[in-house]
């Protein structure tokens, strides 16, 4: 995944802040607003071919990072209690 410069994320932080606040809290609420989000975003990535595979290898890219950084603790955590399959 491409990072961020911390002045680069300063310019987002607000209008991020404002969609979560606007989020439902209940995230099962959340999940068709949250993909109602994503989409608008996604749309900003709808000219030609490279374009919408640019936007949407984004998203299959933030889709990895969150796995690597939260999901795998997770997992390797119920592994742990429970063994390996």
């Amino acid at each position: 995944m491409p990072y961020i410069t911390r002045k680069n994320r300063e310019k987002y932080a607000d209008a991020i802040d404002d969609i979560l606040t606007a989020l439902p809290e209940n995230t099962t609420d959340a999940a068709g607003e949250f993909t109602y989000v994503i989409y608008k975003l996604l749309e900003r990535f709808n000219g030609r071919y490279w374009e919408r595979a640019l936007g949407i290898g984004s998203v299959v890219m933030a889709i990895l990072e969150i796995y690597r950084r939260k999901h795998l603790q997770y997992e390797d955590q119920k592994m742990a209690e429970h063994g390996d399959v």
